[in-house]
């Protein structure tokens, strides 16, 4: 299934994700002055946040939508940000343009892991550094992708587990990152830190998550099929099931998740 970034509502998930932008950005302090780009930059968290320490950035997307998004905060804010349509295996910057290249879940999703590194490390400056994030293979958001996942396969007519052909790469994975990064003479740290995700009720949650751009594009793929109603209806109830046996407020809606810091430079 072919996900466009730019339909449903991605900034509900960006609120999220937010704390996770402001780690990442924190630990590349200090930035003024210094370049940075941000790969993915969905509606700006990241690429507003250096901005405001300081820094040039360039943000970059592939869904235009978001980009609006993001020009629109940025504005709001009094930051100047350059926004530029492009994605992780095609940045649109000269070589060695950027002393640090951020990409908060975001390249993980970029469908042939080797150009999306070729490219990051390109932008890199001889003494600049990459900093993006992952989801490990496990916790709470893997159940809930997992189960969401499987039924669309089973609905779409792929048999459940087979994927679209692609570069596989462990992007938590230190071995797999050192390996994938040493050809350029790179050196990889990974740290592992976790996110909180929190909502009124487990209904709530989904609801809010049903705006995601992965979720819509299902949506839109379910109602193609003749029993495209019955079909969402049974996707919405098992995800509603699963988050409910997930939850760990029992007042509201809580779960923690890991997530992994890659930090690559050169060595």
């Amino acid at each position: 299934m072919e996900i466009d970034w730019g339909v449903g509502r991605y900034e509900a998930t960006g609120e999220m994700l937010l704390p996770v932008s402001e780690i990442v950005v924190g630990m590349a302090e200090p930035l003024a002055r210094k370049t940075v780009v941000d790969v993915g930059c969905g509606t700006g968290n990241a690429a507003l946040l250096a901005a405001s320490r300081g820094a040039v950035v360039t943000g970059v997307d592939p869904a235009a939508r978001l980009l609006e998004v993001a020009r629109g905060r940025a504005a709001k804010a009094g930051l100047d940000v350059d926004f530029v349509v492009g994605n992780a295996a095609s940045i649109p910057l000269p070589d060695h343009s950027a002393d640090v290249v951020f990409s908060v879940f975001a390249t993980i999703f970029a469908p042939d892991a080797e150009a999306a590194i070729a490219e990051m490390v390109r932008v890199t400056a001889p003494d600049g550094a990459i900093r993006f994030t992952a989801w490990p293979p496990e916790g709470p958001l893997v159940v809930i992708n997992k189960i969401a996942g499987q039924f669309m396969a089973e609905a779409m007519g792929q048999p459940a587990g087979e994927q679209p052909e692609r570069k596989a790469l462990g992007w938590h994975d230190r071995d797999q990152l050192r390996a994938a990064f040493a050809p350029y003479g790179f050196d990889v740290e990974v740290e592992r830190r976790e996110l909180t995700f929190t909502g009124k009720s487990p209904a709530d949650y989904l609801a809010t998550s049903s705006e995601h751009p992965m979720a819509v594009s299902a949506a839109k793929a379910l109602a193609s099929l003749p029993n495209g109603a019955d079909l969402e209806a049974e996707l919405d109830a098992r995800l509603l099931a699963a988050t409910m046996e997930l939850n760990e407020d029992r007042d509201g809606f809580r779960f923690s998740n890991d997530y992994v810091v890659v930090t690559a430079r050169r060595g």
